[in-house]
């Protein structure tokens, strides 16, 4: 825990200074070196449209790289150096793309020679890059509010009790399979429902039911003015992200965010919620009121069921 601990104080004090340095508002096409590696050559300024930028300058051979809709890529030759450059179109997004910065100089921090440093760059690239394309189509309140309570029981509970990769193989809900996080030692299925809501939607059998026991975690919270201080799901991901410690847990978490259909909008920071309450439920074979499929006639094949948390107080877990 306390290693993961200084990743995230070391990361978010790193995205921290890129973000200072990008506010020091230099003029356009004015560079400063930055990061740590002494054999590259790695520049983050503004571009000759004021854009905010990260450059790779050095020899190597260069490929096609498409842009998205938010990072504007370039490439070009000046003498014997070329430069491929990342370049910020969308301002709302600076935060963002200063952990996306970050993530190109650790990605880079061992690397020594020119041609191995573009093609990791231009692999990391091409993993955010379908973070950053807010014209997917836009997940629901419900839709975030769920992954919200996902993401926070990944960051407060799995992480520190089983480790970030393990924690990341078991998180199974962009999946669509039938439980939210499941390992060897144990499976969660995670709600988060609306402060002052009595019950929580089970939307399948298989979701409760299983020949071992599980817990049911529940996320209460309440839904707030975008002016409050609370929690906001690229807030959420970015202080995830500062967590992992190599590009392996990134491209493992990003790839998942993928499948949920997660990108940085900044309509998801329209939505600010406040954390009310949180339970965890032992699902138990003998007590606990949940449909179990070997009990079920065949002729059901689906069912959706809600249950009262003021009935299973006594499952409830401290």
């Amino acid at each position: 825990l306390l290693r993961y601990l200084k990743s995230y104080i070391y990361n978010s004090v790193a995205e921290l200074r890129i973000y200072k340095t990008f506010r020091e508002d230099f003029p356009s096409r004015h560079f400063i070196r930055f990061g740590d590696n002494r054999h590259l050559s790695l520049y983050i300024g503004r571009d000759d449209d004021a854009r905010y930028s990260f450059d790779f300058r050095g020899k190597y051979k260069p490929v096609r790289i498409s842009s998205s809709d938010v990072i504007f890529v370039e490439q070009y030759k000046d003498g014997d150096m070329l430069t491929l450059r990342f370049s910020l179109e969308n301002n709302d997004l600076l935060e963002y793309f200063c952990t996306f910065c970050q993530d190109l100089l650790d990605s880079v921090k061992v690397t020594s020679d020119d041609e191995t440093a573009y093609h990791t760059l231009r692999s990391r690239y091409y993993s955010w890059r379908q973070l950053f394309r807010p014209d997917n189509a836009r997940l629901t309140e419900a839709e975030i509010m769920g992954l919200i309570g996902e993401l926070l029981f990944l960051k407060d509970y799995m992480i520190p009790e089983r480790g970030i990769d393990v924690a990341l193989e078991s998180w199974m809900g962009p999946e669509k399979t039938h439980k939210d996080f499941s390992d060897q030692q144990d499976w969660f299925e995670v709600k988060t429902i609306s402060f002052g809501k009595e019950s929580v939607r089970i939307s399948s059998i298989e979701q409760l039911d299983s020949d071992i026991d599980g817990k049911l975690v529940v996320y209460e919270l309440e839904k707030m003015s975008p002016s409050f201080e609370g929690i906001r799901l690229n807030q959420l991901v970015n202080s995830i992200i500062a967590l992992l410690v190599n590009a392996h847990q990134r491209e493992t978490f990003m790839a998942k965010l993928q499948l949920f259909g997660f990108d940085f909008s900044n309509e998801n920071d329209n939505l600010v919620f406040a954390m009310k309450n949180q339970y965890m439920y032992r699902v138990d074979n003998e007590n606990f009121p949940r449909l179990h499929r070997a009990v079920l006639p065949e002729a059901i094949t689906r069912a959706q069921y809600e249950i009262l948390l003021t009935e299973i107080e006594p499952f409830k877990l401290n």
